[in-house]
């Protein structure tokens, strides 16, 4: 047991190390609280027993150390925000491009000749129309007689609820 918690703190004393040099060094502390937990208890054992090894103190002193780097490192070391101005001017400038690029482009207007239209096919036995549809028509609108011949009207039910709320003008 003493001995897997002294190989287990060493692991996390190197971690600790490792991660107290590198730029993300805020990330040192939790191996280290868990290297000075392991070796702690291994030291425990150690005293205990009689027999104390000397990786165990080298461990604690190398955590501690780390540890003292990494809060050194947090309290000193301040961010720098570089000139943002570049950025930003680049990002302006890309933007006027895409602008540019767009107005470049050849879109033809959607062009219709009547004599298109005209070759377009319908088959009026595929139209439904359907009750829905019949009640959101305004009946304010000035209809064209020609327009109502054409309109055919089959399997069409109308229920005497609703000829009671007809207004007529």
């Amino acid at each position: 047991m003493k001995k897997l918690l002294t190989i287990l703190g060493l692991i996390a004393a190197i971690f600790t190390v490792i991660f107290s040099v590198l730029p993300i060094s805020n990330l040192a502390v939790i191996p280290g609280i868990i290297a000075l937990a392991l070796v702690g208890f291994a030291y425990y054992l150690s005293k205990k027993s009689g027999e104390i090894k000397k990786i165990i103190p080298f461990t604690l002193m190398l955590t501690g150390l780390a540890l003292i780097l990494t809060i050194y490192k947090a309290i000193f070391t301040e961010t720098v925000i570089e000139d943002t101005k570049v950025l930003e001017e680049t990002e302006i400038r890309l933007e006027e491009e895409a602008i540019e690029e767009l107005e470049e482009l050849d879109i033809e207007e959607l062009e219709i000749d009547e004599s298109e239209l005209e070759s377009i096919n319908i088959d009026e036995s595929d139209i439904e129309v359907e009750a829905e549809d019949l009640k959101n028509i305004n009946m304010n609108e000035n209809v064209d007689i020609d327009e109502l011949e054409t309109i055919e009207f089959e399997d069409v039910e109308i229920d005497e609820t609703e000829l009671e709320n007809l207004e007529i003008e």
